[in-house]
């Protein structure tokens, strides 16, 4: 039986984007519920220190230097991770360009290679990741590739239309994944993500812009990357046995409610108040 604290023990998990955000969080969440952890990415010093912060936890983990956007590097590292550790059993698609978001803005103005470079950073890498992870989720008999997506990819907006659009993708992407491989056990799930406070947003994001997310949060708190890290854990556990091709919303009811919500709320709290 599975111990209820421990529920993957004996797996084994890939992460891209693993060297901070939401990745880190996940790939040290994933190591103390029992997984053996490989921790991918561009920069090999961020890769390092994560795979120290899980040993030092008790943990065991790797560190794979990994370009999600070139096919032979995301090849050869799942080559790499089963080579270490003998299986694959989690595949956690989570890699984004998120740099240089100021070019992303109206799609009259958009530069055709901002807009091809996004797209293959964020949703060619995750089909990448899905291609060579299935055969090897496959061997080991099943297992569960877990995409981050963006509440930026299930609603128009005034800005990031390249990224909204790519992350619109892997809703499309999970559900041919789930019906294409779902009969030998392979499971695919989109986590759509809201505002993640990183250590970075904490300190680059004005207290105003924080303020104005939060009135449309229905939770009186931003959330961390610690809290999709809890959803990914789950999504990568067999307490999610029955759960695929699926879009599990993570924001903290952001995209849950009317769009004049919080104009609203300001509304009934000057009537109250008698203004």
């Amino acid at each position: 039986m599975t111990d209820d604290r421990r529920p993957l023990d004996g797996k084994v998990a890939i992460i891209t984007g693993g060297g901070s955000g939401i990745g880190r969080a996940t790939a040290k969440l994933f190591a103390t519920r029992g997984a053996k952890v490989a921790v991918t990415g561009r920069t090999e010093a961020k890769l390092a220190g994560v795979v120290a912060e899980i040993e030092a936890l008790g943990g065991e983990a790797l560190a794979v230097a990994m370009d999600v956007a070139q096919e032979e590097s995301v090849r050869a590292g799942f080559a790499a991770t089963v080579a270490r550790f003998g299986r694959l059993d989690i595949v956690h698609s989570n890699a984004a360009q998120t740099g240089a978001m100021f070019e992303d803005a109206l799609i009259g103005d958009m530069d055709i290679d901002f807009w091809n470079r996004t797209l293959t950073t964020n949703l060619t890498s995750a089909m990448l990741c899905a291609k060579h992870g299935v055969p090897h989720l496959i061997a080991a008999g099943g297992g569960s590739i877990i995409f981050t997506g963006s509440g930026k990819g299930v609603g128009g907006d005034l800005d990031y239309p390249a990224y909204g659009t790519s992350k619109a993708g892997l809703i499309g992407l999970s559900k041919y994944v789930a019906t294409q491989y779902g009969k030998q056990k392979v499971r695919a799930n989109v986590i759509v993500v809201g505002l993640v406070m990183t250590e970075a947003l904490d300190e680059n994001m004005p207290s105003e812009a924080q303020t104005l997310m939060k009135e449309h949060n229905l939770m009186p708190d931003l959330g961390r990357p610690e809290d999709i890290a809890e959803v990914a854990a789950f999504l990568a556990s067999d307490q999610s046995r029955y759960v695929t091709g699926a879009s599990i919303v993570a924001d903290g009811g952001f995209t849950a409610h009317s769009a004049v919500y919080a104009d609203m709320m300001r509304f009934a709290a000057m009537k109250s108040s008698g203004a």
